[in-house]
């Protein structure tokens, strides 16, 4: 493909514009206030819990006792993220790590972190909280 002609150049243009836009917020879509997560484990081990963007940009948010429950929140500044957020925790017994994710919370809304026996089979839910 020759960048030097007129089509190739709207192409190559329309392409960076739209790879430029997942960068900014979507208006409306950042949480106006901290979001926040209620946790319970029923794992054995105390477990890490950190929040990343994507795959990168990792926050440390807590502990969560062996079979236990915790609140974390997500501040506001970081609750959006075009790629979606994910937890990752880390079993501290094995030592392990696991995704969970990816989940875009909302204004309104809460995270239900589940933390399973077996750890990879973990999960987020987004719950819209009543007004």
């Amino acid at each position: 493909m020759r960048f030097g002609s007129a089509t190739n150049r709207r192409r190559l243009l329309g392409f960076a514009t739209i790879l430029s836009l997942g960068c900014t917020p979507a208006p409306g879509g950042t949480p106006a206030s901290p979001t926040s997560i209620w946790a319970r484990s029923h794992n054995r081990s105390p477990v890490d819990v950190y929040l990343l963007c994507g795959d990168h940009d990792a926050r440390r948010l807590g502990i969560i006792q062996g079979s236990g429950t915790e609140t974390f929140d997500i501040p506001a500044a970081q609750g959006f993220c075009v790629e979606g957020l994910n937890f990752f925790l880390v079993v501290q017994e094995s030592g392990r790590g696991y995704w969970v994710g990816p989940f875009q919370p909302e204004r309104s809304a809460h995270v239900d972190l589940v933390v399973e026996k077996y750890a990879g089979l973990s999960s987020a839910y987004v719950t819209r909280e009543p007004r």
